[in-house]
Formats: C-alpha cells, structure tokens, sequence
C-alpha cells in the first residue's frame, strides 16, 4: 500500500502521459501534432523493441515531422512480443480464434483508459440520458479478469448506471431469465434503459425472446450498444436483420442502436453516431485519434475510397503503441472509416514483415 504523498504509477510516467489525459478530458487542452510526436519519444526512449525498429527505419525522434512518419506496430505483434512502456497495472488478452494465440495487451494506464470511457461513451451511446438503468450482456470483471471489454462495461456500469443495473451473462451465455426480469421492470416502470451487448450476446438474447415468443416494448429514449460482429455464427445474420429483430422483440428503433469499434491492443474506442442521426456504418474517431487506411502490401497510405489495412493513431495508447497496424480492412471517408472484413492472410503479409523487424532490429 503506497503511503500518504506517495507517487502513483500515473503521475510516475512523466509529464506527457498527464498531458494526454488532459486532451482526452478536453481536447482544446493541447495541439495533437505537438502531444504525437512527444509520445513518440516517449515510447521509443522506454520500448527497446520499438526503438530498434525505428532506428532500422530511420524514424527518430527530432528528425520525424509528423504522426504519419511514426512507425507503425502491427497489432500481431501483440501475441508475440511485451510492448509497454511502463509495467502493467492491467493485462489484457484477446479472445482469439481457434489454433490462434490471443493479443496480449500490458496496460500501465488504466487510469487513462478510464477517461477515455468517459470521454466518449456518453456523448455517442446516452445522450441526453442520465444514470440510467443498464442491462449489461458483457462478462463482469470478476467472469472475464483479462478483458478490457469487461474492464469497460464494469467501469460504465458504476459510473454512468443506476444502481438496479444488470449483469445477464453467465459462463453458459445469456441468462435469459435475469434479461427477461430486467426488461419486463423496464417496460413497467418506463424507464430509459441502456442495453450494452457484444453482436453474439445480442443475438443469443435475441433468439431466447424468440423461441419463448416474447416481446418487450422498451421505453422511448432507450438505447442498445452494440461490439463485435456475427461472422462464425452457425446462423450468420445480416445487418437489416438484426435491427429488424431488435424493433421486433425489443421496440427498439433503428436509430437507437450505437456499434461500437475497439481491439484488446487499442485504448480508445470508435462509435456511430445514431443518435445525432448520423450514417449508422460509420465509425467516427475521437479527437485524440487519427485513422489511415493502408495498402495492404506496400503499406502506403491507399487512395481514398480504396479499401486497405486500417492504421490507428491513438494518443491515449502511449503506454504500449501509438501507431498500431490493425488487422481489419475498412474504407476511409472524411469524418471517420467504414469496415470491411477481416484481411486474409496474403493481406497481411506486410504486417507479418514488420514483426519480423521488430523481433530481429539490431
């Protein structure tokens, strides 16, 4: 236990890691340019990996101009190789696929990853919404310790929930009973409420009101978050499909709905903007985030409107990767990126490149 006046983890990092936070709180607090290549040095002065790679590179700190020339990290580097700049305070892993190593994530600054949640969930997902009743289909920190979806949902749950919120998941799936009584008091005491799902959760439940033939009429205002795909599901569904059930089974309109787009190897988080009516399949960056999209084999910024690799700037990952290298395929438009699929293997042969020098960079 730190005694009083001790110093945390947080204020230990140095003045750049306070200075983002700052941004992130308030975006007019700073000139991102300016905060990029700070946190550049940053990682490259505490992450050896990195700093070889760069110096292979010929990227250094002083000698880049810009957040476009900081090297890359292909998010497959996570599964195989310790990128932090400090040591942990959270570990987070990946879920991962079948015969595949999951992404490893060592946070030093969860205190970060806090405020980044309070930055942008409640502006894209509660609106004029306050405290409101959550059913949340996402396992707690106690079901999932390694998850930051988990880490996410429990901090939204404490912070921006009223207290007769909800857990409905278990290590089955979606208890549909629990769901069940939690919509039904809803429905009685009409109450806005805030449903916060991953795709397969959402689809579970969905199907569970199907089979019992029972529908909900949720409250106006009410709101559904929705992460991840369907893409493996023995009954794939379709976009329209799905807002269709949710209106069906929930009285959920469809622009009520709010995608959310994150990774294990990223902090920060990208939403549509539904209920600002915006265009529901564009993910719209926060302030503090830049996003590229990139030939997948030469890894060159792709002409507009060409589909490629999304590269992610993010400020608030100054604690492992700035500049990461995803492993989706999307379209870059002006305020934001559409998604298109996740990129095959010959699609990432750069990437696996890039690993490569990571591990091997004198």
């Amino acid at each position: 236990m730190q005694g009083p006046g001790a110093a945390t983890p947080w204020q230990d990092s140095g003045v750049i890691v306070e200075r983002i936070g700052a941004y992130v709180a308030d975006p007019g607090a700073g000139a991102f340019e300016e905060l990029a290549l700070e946190a550049f040095a940053f990682q490259y002065e505490r992450i050896e990996a990195y700093r070889r790679l760069c110096r292979r590179l010929g990227a250094v700190p002083g000698e880049v101009a810009t957040w476009r020339e900081v090297p890359a990290v292909p998010a497959l580097a996570f599964k195989s190789m310790e990128l932090a700049a400090a040591a942990a305070i959270e570990t987070f892993r990946s879920s991962g696929t079948t015969g595949r190593s999951p992404s490893v994530h060592r946070h030093p600054y969860p205190e970060l990853y806090r405020r980044v949640i309070d930055a942008t969930f409640p502006p894209a997902c509660l609106g004029s919404l306050r405290r409101p009743p959550m059913l949340s289909l996402i396992p707690s920190r106690e079901q999932a310790p390694d998850s930051s979806l988990s880490f996410m949902a429990d901090h939204l749950l404490a912070t921006q929930g009223a207290e007769d919120s909800a857990v409905a998941i278990g290590p089955r799936g979606v208890d549909a009973r629990r769901a069940r009584a939690f919509l039904a008091a809803r429905q009685r005491d009409q109450r806005p409420t805030v449903l916060l799902a991953t795709s397969f959760a959402l689809a579970d439940l969905l199907d569970a009101l199907e089979r019992l033939d029972l529908r909900f009429r949720l409250p106006s205002g009410s709101v559904a978050f929705e992460t991840g795909g369907y893409k493996g599901r023995h009954r794939e569904l379709g976009r329209a499909a799905v807002l269709e059930r949710l209106h069906v089974f929930l009285d959920l309109p469809a622009d009520r709905v709010v995608r959310e787009y994150g990774m294990t190897e990223l902090t920060s988080h990208f939403y549509t903007r539904a209920l600002e009516g915006g265009d529901p399949g564009l993910f719209v960056p926060p302030p503090w985030v830049r996003v590229r999209v990139l030939d997948p084999e030469t890894l060159a910024e792709a002409p507009p409107g060409k589909m490629g690799l999304i590269a992610v700037f993010d400020l608030a990952n100054v604690g492992s990767a700035l500049h990461l290298l995803t492993e989706d395929l999307g379209i870059a438009e002006a305020d934001g990126f559409r998604l298109a699929g996740r990129a095959a293997g010959a699609e990432l042969r750069g990437c696996s490149l890039t690993v490569e020098e990571l591990r091997t960079a004198p």
